[in-house]
């Protein structure tokens, strides 16, 4: 890659909520570490009910692939859950479908990695979202490929 500038993105919403990552790029291109060259620079933007706001989070590239293998399981199932956890706990978002079609987003947002403030949401949806979230996903990850897991 010979810039870290991205338009990827990763929403996901119902009629008034949602919660979105912007890709901004990766933090560090020239990383002579593998590990180093899997963080990513984002913007998480959110509103659920009244309240809304905007933080930057740097992000991993395995957390995106690892939710991506998650959601693509849980689509075909449309019962259990799919996971987006990161390494700094700025951002948790856990899927759950009741197995016919609804899905419920339990969110966990903090504006600072471990001692940030904290806003808690949650986002209903249901299966037509799903294919749209993961070509949201291999676009991310077609982009930023994993370079070593953890």
């Amino acid at each position: 890659m010979t810039n870290n500038y991205s338009t990827g993105y990763l929403i996901i919403e119902d009629s008034e909520n949602f919660v979105r990552i912007d890709i901004i790029g990766l933090n560090y291109p020239d990383a002579e570490l593998d590990w180093d060259k899997n963080w990513i620079n984002c913007l998480i933007s959110v509103k659920a009910g009244a309240f809304s706001g905007k933080f930057n989070a740097d992000l991993m590239t395995f957390d995106f692939k690892k939710f991506q293998e998650e959601l693509k399981s849980l689509y075909k199932k449309l019962d259990g859950t799919a996971n987006f956890t990161t390494l700094e706990n700025q951002l948790n978002i856990k899927i759950t479908g009741d197995g016919i079609g609804h899905f419920n987003a339990k969110c966990n947002l903090m504006d600072n990695s471990s001692f940030g403030n904290e806003l808690c949401c949650e986002i209903d949806f249901d299966q037509t979202q799903i294919p749209e979230l993961l070509n949201q996903l291999e676009k991310i990850t077609a982009e930023f490929p994993v370079f070593v897991s953890p």
